[in-house]
């Protein structure tokens, strides 16, 4: 059975910072002309899918110019130990990022130097810039330790938050590819996209198995006798009906679809069809209602891992079966917060 993989490529500036993601920049952002601006943050837009900072420039005829910026979502930042206060009105900064596309004064930010001297990593695929990965002169992450004690009583089992490991293509991957199996229908369907009308554009749930994808962190918790799976992107929620659980013959198609789950030793396999969602990933892959699914979450004896492979057929668009996997890992300081996506 063959397995596609995704790699991690800094040119396609991997999902969550909005390429191939909830909000996507497809187009506006030339990932080929990295440039850097310094100036003065004038004013500061804290909210997902991507906080947004006015930075005003000096020219090279000594006038202003203000420098619209965007970086990786709040979700993003959180994870990377950043809250709002990070960046203030008045600082001083250094930014280099992908320029517009537009021949607009916009930058899609991924490196910050604080005036101290410290680099701060703003997206998820960020490598470091100026500090050549020296810890003492990278920004170093914060958290609440409350959460995480909170975190190490209420963990049972897989019942807990699930995150992303930012820089392992393992946890954090691209699953888009141009050699998907496709029907001669699927081909088309590809061809015809246009991310103009994607509508990963807006704020709305991504269906499945697309949601599965996300950077961010979910929560399994229990809903009397079946499984919640929350997902901090978009504030998505699937529900798991558990043995015993017949999905009923009129059950509408929907985004999430149906899905039945059961539990193998200590493994939970999820079988999920009536799924109605336009694409398997953001990059146009179509995917049809014949689509069904079949995932595996096994946590690691030391419960600090949760390993994902998942099964994907829809042979009215691809000619074969395939087969994906990820991880998440357990980081008790983190805690899944409200999305709140504002365009």
């Amino acid at each position: 059975m063959n397995t596609v993989r995704g790699i991690a490529l800094l040119t396609l500036a991997a999902w969550s910072d909005g390429l191939l993601a909830h909000h996507s920049t497809l187009g506006v952002y030339d990932v080929n002309n990295v440039i850097e601006i310094e100036g003065t943050v004038t004013q500061v837009r804290w909210q997902n899918p991507h906080p947004t900072y006015t930075v005003a420039v000096a020219g090279d005829n000594g006038e202003t110019v203000d420098w619209r910026v965007e970086t990786g979502a709040i979700s993003t930042l959180r994870l990377r130990g950043l809250e709002q206060s990070f960046i203030k009105v008045g600082d001083p900064v250094r930014m280099a990022g992908e320029a517009s596309n537009r021949g607009r004064p916009e930058l899609f930010a991924r490196n910050l130097l604080l005036p101290d001297g410290r680099e701060v990593l703003i997206s998820a695929s960020s490598k470091p810039r100026w500090s050549g990965g020296d810890p003492a002169r990278l920004f170093q992450p914060r958290f609440d330790p409350t959460n995480a004690a909170q975190a190490r009583r209420e963990a049972d089992g897989i019942f807990r938050v699930w995150t992303s490991v930012f820089g392992d293509a393992d946890s954090f991957p691209l699953y888009g590819a141009d050699d998907y199996p496709l029907t001669e229908r699927g081909a088309a369907l590809k061809a015809a996209w246009d991310p103009r009308t994607s509508p990963y554009l807006t704020c709305g749930t991504k269906g499945m198995p697309y949601v599965m994808v996300t950077p961010y962190p979910i929560k399994f918790e229990r809903r009397g006798g079946n499984i919640a799976l929350r997902f901090e992107e978009f504030d998505a929620l699937r529900i798991i009906h558990m043995e015993g659980a017949e999905r009923p013959d009129d059950e509408p198609f929907s985004p999430q679809g149906y899905s039945s789950g059961r539990w193998e030793g200590g493994t939970l396999v999820v079988e999920t069809d009536r799924i109605d969602s336009p694409h398997l990933y953001g990059d146009g892959t179509p995917q049809s209602r014949a689509m069904r699914t079949v995932e595996r979450f096994t946590m690691s004896t030391d419960e600090s891992r949760l390993d994902y492979q998942l099964h994907v057929e829809d042979p009215e668009i691809f000619t074969r079966p395939m087969d994906f996997d990820r991880y998440w890992a357990w980081r008790p300081e983190i805690a899944l917060q409200p999305f709140g996506c504002e365009l």
